[in-house]
């Protein structure tokens, strides 16, 4: 049986720039962005989750979070269900100098890398990038 997967993610926007991860789904070879994140722990905040994904992916500080919205997908990835419900935060980097790189990299729970960059969120917000999960444009 399925279940559904609480997730927490956390944006970070600079100077009309938003930091966003590469992703890929090798089964439909399609390539989108998504926001730093990852489950939500039992007994764990939402907010508390984002902080931690952030710390634990890019070993960062996240700090003065705010709730931007939440989002609830069912979809396909790599041949496989999924259903999730997603907390989108927006929080500010603690160390600032995360500002001044423009590609930030990190490492997911599976050892698989990350590769996030600065992007014009104009160009985020246009139907040049698709970007997960879904509803995050309207919360930009």
């Amino acid at each position: 049986m399925s279940k559904i997967r609480a997730k927490s993610v956390c944006l970070f926007r600079h100077n009309g720039r938003v930091l966003l991860a590469e992703g890929h789904d090798p089964v439909k070879d399609s390539h989108y962005l998504l926001p730093i994140g990852g489950g939500v722990d039992f007994g764990e905040t939402s907010e508390a989750a984002a902080i931690r994904e952030v710390k634990e992916e890019i070993g960062a500080d996240a700090v003065d979070l705010t709730l931007l919205g939440i989002s609830e997908n069912v979809f396909e990835y790599n041949g496989k269900p999924g259903h999730e419900i997603v907390f989108v935060y927006e929080g500010l980097f603690a160390d600032k100098a995360f500002y001044q790189q423009e590609v930030v990299h990190g490492v997911e729970s599976n050892g698989m890398p990350i590769v996030m960059r600065w992007i014009d969120q104009t160009a985020v917000l246009s139907d040049a990038f698709t970007v997960f999960p879904n509803g995050i444009k309207g919360m930009l």
